[in-house]
């Protein structure tokens, strides 16, 4: 039988939490267990201290094991998102001369020939997502079967600095733990914040981190644009800081005080909090001040997000959601609507939550673990451990890919292929 117990890690810039979870039959998933450390192993998406971080999932599998009741854990899934990583767009024709059937073969020759051509010294391509092909000049979404004179293939694909692997790689060969399963943070988000028809409509995703903001774009039910900027919630946090206090004030007062637009902010009112230097007189602090720097950063954080938003060939009909622990900063959807006018709303994967889930994992700072242990699921459905005796009757209720059913293939296998990533 397909085993339907998983495990997921983050690697966060202040936290690797790891998560053991089962998907049920109606699709839903129940939560056996969560594990959390503080680290500062992670950097914008990168392990950065690759013995630091293998020390600590270790122990988090450790005691994953111990809290879910789960015997043996031999290996887990980890999305992926980092600074450097972007998407550009290529294409690949083929000229059969005289009208041939279009075949699944031929697509996927012309796939390994627009990876060939993408690859760069230090570069990996973490995904290469068909969006659409032109049959004879035509635009055909599903073209096997078809004939035609030439073919066009249109390719999105993701690309970053090597090091993002070679890095996490080198954690994992540390632990003895096999990387089942490695698909894009966007792509584990989406699949529990979006409605099924959203990646059809056009919908930009905000995924607000610590240290890293990350745009993922999808209309036609691909992913069409992606950028992840080395930015977060964090640089607020420091920004703050320069006031004259300490990190966990700083951090604090923005949670509880702080407030995106200055505009809103009708009866400011002061807040004494203690100085980093204790031979100074306690930091007195106005939430209308407070709200200045944080707008400030704000835009500076996201301005190459809505440059990406107010260019794109096509209107998001669905809107924005925006997600991530930073997502929780007040006003911050009042904020992203004045600055696009497009409607904006939090992202929610409470629905894909068994009934008797803890109320803590319906908090957004839990989607990406949830996300991409549903996407592991479907991909153990599809490449099963061992042998099934029989198939299961119903799928959980995925949202359909459409071109982009070829990115997760492409991502599964990437710790198994040098040429291929996630």
């Amino acid at each position: 039988m397909i085993s339907n117990k998983l495990i997921a890690i983050d690697f966060g810039s202040t936290r690797i939490t790891a998560m053991a979870a089962e998907v049920l039959e109606n699709g839903s998933l129940k939560i056996f267990s969560e594990e959390s450390k503080a680290s500062d192993d992670v950097r914008c998406g990168i392990i950065e201290k690759p013995s630091g971080a293998s020390f600590k999932v270790s122990e988090l599998l450790r005691l994953i094991k111990n809290s879910s009741g789960i015997s043996d854990i031999s290996q887990v899934s980890v999305s992926v998102s980092a600074k450097s990583m972007k998407q550009i767009t290529t294409s690949v024709s083929r000229f059969v001369g005289k009208p041939n059937v279009v075949t699944e073969d031929l697509l996927s020759e012309m796939l390994e020939e627009c990876e060939r051509k993408l690859q760069q010294p230090d570069i990996t391509i973490f995904d290469v997502i068909p969006v659409s092909y032109l049959l004879d000049g035509k635009r055909m979404d599903d073209p096997i079967g078809h004939k035609s004179n030439q073919i066009t293939a249109n390719y999105k694909a993701v690309q970053g600095n090597s090091i993002i692997k070679s890095e996490l790689e080198r954690c994992f060969d540390r632990t003895g733990i096999v990387l089942e399963y490695s698909p894009l943070v966007a792509e584990a988000l989406s699949t529990v914040v979006f409605e099924e028809n959203e990646r059809e409509d056009g919908c930009a995703l905000i995924n607000f981190g610590a240290t890293t903001t990350t745009l993922a774009v999808y209309h036609d039910g691909a992913l069409q644009n992606m950028l992840v900027i080395p930015l977060g919630a964090k640089n607020i946090t420091k920004d703050i800081q320069e006031l004259g206090i300490n990190e966990a004030n700083a951090e604090r007062l923005k949670c509880l005080k702080g407030c995106a637009l200055e505009s809103l902010v009708d009866e400011p009112v002061y807040i004494q909090i203690a100085s980093i230097d204790e031979e100074n007189p306690p930091v007195r602090i106005s939430t209308k001040f407070l709200a200045t720097i944080i707008e400030a950063r704000l835009e500076e954080i996201l301005q190459p997000v809505f440059d990406v938003i107010s260019n794109l060939p096509f209107s998001l009909e669905a809107g924005i959601v925006i997600t991530g622990g930073g997502s929780k900063l007040k006003n911050i959807i009042d904020f992203i609507s004045e600055k696009t006018g497009i409607y904006s709303r939090f992202g929610d994967h409470s629905e894909w939550l068994s009934e008797d889930t803890k109320e803590k994992f319906h908090d957004p700072s839990y989607a990406q673990l949830i996300g991409t242990i549903l996407l592991t699921n479907e991909y153990r459905r599809e490449h099963p451990i061992e042998e099934t005796i029989k198939e299961p009757d119903k799928k959980p209720k995925l949202p359909k890919r459409k071109f982009g059913e070829k990115i997760t293939e492409r991502v599964f296998n990437f710790f198994n292929d040098d040429n291929k990533l996630n």
